[in-house]
């Protein structure tokens, strides 16, 4: 989260760079107000943005290191569009409710289903943390001030399926599945966007007579496409994904992840495990850009769940049943 909103800072250093240098150049007026009101406009949003989330950040470095998780049950409720709201309830019966901050649709799923959280806070600011079990993803959230607004009850999308079930009908897993395959094609779309805006921003300049300033926009934007398509290239082993999940039920077997093993700042990193097979047969297990959550869950139980029986010289995928949770296996 801290690189992100170190990005969107540099972002901004940028687009605010960009439009002095026009101001600075020998273009016409036209073409300066074009820039400054399209600046003007990301920047407002923007800085919205990144406010809020600086300020969970700092709440999350107090809380978190100062805190102690406490087990709560958690309500969720929608109050307008791309509002959602959380009632927490704690054991000891005390209740707030939080307007929570970007959570994803599958961590949704999966309260709307347990209706569990573990929470910290909330601080003198209002701001809470909350993990939903068995997931490492901290989520935020801030105490709603002033009267509740209505809200609909937020119920589970589909049915709950259980390990018996074929792996791919887990609507969870096959939806986390999806988003990981299409990791390196969103990654490559956002690079090729980024330069697009750039040949835009060089062919509008061109036609009004400021074309070194369009050019250093066409240079900023293809150097800032540059880290884009090197994130994205690693996260092409997890295209096969949804096709594994189609190999049948989940299949549960001892496993031990092979230490040591350290996640990189995203929460995954290669590794390897050892794996006995339902014939007895001990195998290791390259593990390709696993999660953290999984390696957790595997250290946790001694087990790892494969779609379907996996076989040597193979590829599988793993993930835990109900959960946001699926990677690839190598035997």
């Amino acid at each position: 989260m801290k690189r992100q909103l170190l990005s969107w800072w540099l972002v901004l250093a940028v687009l605010v760079g960009g439009a002095t240098a026009a101001s600075l150049a020998d273009v016409s007026g036209f073409v300066q107000a074009i820039v400054w009101i399209s600046v003007s406009l990301f920047v407002a949003m923007a800085i919205d943005l990144l406010l809020m989330l600086d300020g969970w950040t700092r709440a999350t470095d107090r809380l978190l290191p100062e805190g102690t998780w406490r087990p709560a049950t958690a309500e969720l409720e929608q109050a307008g569009r791309g509002t959602l709201m959380m009632t927490v309830t704690e054991k000891d019966g005390d209740t707030f409710r939080l307007r929570t901050l970007g959570m994803p649709g599958l961590i949704r799923e999966v309260l709307a289903r347990t209706r569990n959280v573990w929470v910290v806070g909330p601080d003198k600011n209002g701001w809470a943390v909350l993990v939903a079990p068995g997931l490492h993803s901290p989520l935020g959230g801030k105490l709603e001030k002033g009267k509740a607004r209505p809200a609909n009850p937020v119920l589970p999308e589909a049915p709950i399926t259980g390990p018996d079930a074929p792996a791919a009908e887990d609507f969870v897993v096959a939806g986390q599945a999806k988003l990981k395959a299409g990791a390196t094609g969103r990654g490559l779309a956002a690079a090729g966007a980024v330069v697009g805006l750039g040949l835009v921003a060089l062919a509008v300049a061109w036609l009004l007579g400021g074309l070194l300033v369009g050019a250093a926009l066409l240079a900023l934007c293809v150097i800032a496409a540059v880290p884009l398509v090197l994130a994205a290239r690693p996260l092409a082993v997890w295209k096969p994904l949804p096709e594994l999940l189609t190999a049948g039920t989940w299949t549960r077997m001892p496993a031990t992840i092979d230490e040591p093993w350290q996640p990189n700042a995203r929460g995954s990193a290669d590794g390897s495990a050892k794996v006995r097979l339902p014939s007895g047969q001990t195998v290791t297990v390259a593990l390709p850009m696993v999660s953290c959550d999984v390696v957790e869950y595997t250290r946790a139980t001694g087990t790892m769940w494969f779609a379907g029986t996996p076989r040597p010289g193979s590829d599988s995928a793993i993930g835990v049943p109900g959960y946001p949770l699926v990677d690839l296996a190598r035997l």
